[in-house]
């Protein structure tokens, strides 16, 4: 029996490139959404991929695509830190809204939207990890768009019984990695030192985004109510020393090229050990010659117990593989 069709928006992006990969692995025809000109290579290797111009908030571009079509990713999202209140709030909501309508009115069978664990917001702290349970209370404009998207999908959902999923990631880490922080990271690691402000004897959550993508991919395919919501994470989080050490460790086995970052790596590691030596790096020499690591919310622990429970395995569960996953890879 043939698989239906399915559309992947955000399909060129960081994890909608590995959605469409697992979609077409798992014999399903695929329509890539792109907002801009694809590369011919993109999606060369790949058989059942259709290409398609679309984008979020035309809804005229959203109904030629979804001809056919029964099941739909939604990963399309405006992430940029640089980006303002109004410009994230017309790609993260009205963009959602205009895919969730079009997908009612397509006759779509099944809808999944991807949102982030930036929904839960800093007001979410506790010493338990963070489930689906706990009341979601966005404090920053990306998140907040992002939960207010959510919001829009459900609602249209309750309203059409268009069966809809909700999936939160954390953190995602793998090859082609491309978040804001990511890049800041990328770009720290080869001429500031990494510092880690409050970090010490934490612990953080991390996901590969190969991962992301099987477990979207997983839900859509079980018997679950329309309207859960599912915290995307390896559900053991790892020690920031311990993260740091296997970083080095990567580099170690990276070879020469890597020997400027090592260094770098090594040196931040010593200056971790004194921290009035850090506090006066990271508050009186600026930003010029240190990033840092820690984040507002990189302190707190999500529970992905919920997603478990449903026999989904993950792949990535050990940090320092999935950090050698990424290196040499752009």
């Amino acid at each position: 029996m043939n698989k239906p069709t399915v559309l992947v928006t955000g399909a060129t992006g960081f994890v909608g490139r590995y959605v469409v990969r697992k979609l077409c692995e798992k014999g399903y025809s695929v329509k890539a959404c792109a907002r801009t000109h694809v590369a011919d290579d993109t999606f060369s290797a790949l058989h059942g991929v259709d290409v398609v111009p679309v984008n979020i908030l035309d809804r005229r571009s959203l109904m030629e695509a979804l001809k056919g079509v029964e099941i739909v990713y939604h990963f399309a999202a405006l992430v940029s830190s640089h980006t303002t209140k109004e410009q994230l709030s017309l790609a993260n909501l009205e963009g959602t809204k205009n895919v969730w309508e079009c997908a009612v009115e397509s006759g779509v069978k099944q809808a999944l939207y991807c949102s982030s664990t930036a929904v839960y917001g800093l007001l979410a702290k506790s010493d338990q990890a963070i489930t689906e349970d706990v009341r979601a209370r966005a404090v920053e404009p990306y998140g907040n768009t992002k939960l207010m998207g959510e919001t829009a999908a459900l609602e249209i959902a309750a309203k059409s019984g268009l069966h809809t999923t909700i999936i939160r990631p954390v953190a995602i880490f793998g090859p082609g990695e491309h978040t804001p922080f990511g890049k800041q990271l990328r770009d720290a690691a080869i001429s500031k030192l990494l510092i880690a402000g409050g970090f010490q004897n934490k612990k953080f959550n991390f996901v590969h985004v190969e991962d992301v993508a099987e477990a979207a991919i997983y839900l859509m395919q079980q018997d679950i109510s329309s309207g859960e919501i599912y915290n995307i994470t390896v559900n053991e989080p790892i020690l920031f020393e311990e993260a740091f050490r296997a970083y080095i460790r990567v580099l170690d086995r990276a070879g020469s090229s890597y020997a400027r970052i090592k260094a770098l790596a090594m040196v931040s590691t010593l200056l971790h050990k004194v921290p009035s030596v850090i506090h006066f790096i990271s508050n009186i020499v600026g930003e010029r010659f240190v990033f840092r690591i820690w984040h507002p919310g990189f302190d707190l622990n999500y529970s992905s117990a919920k997603l478990m429970d449903t026999s989904f395995k993950f792949k990535w569960n050990d940090f320092e593989e999935v950090f050698n996953s990424c290196l040499n890879k752009n």
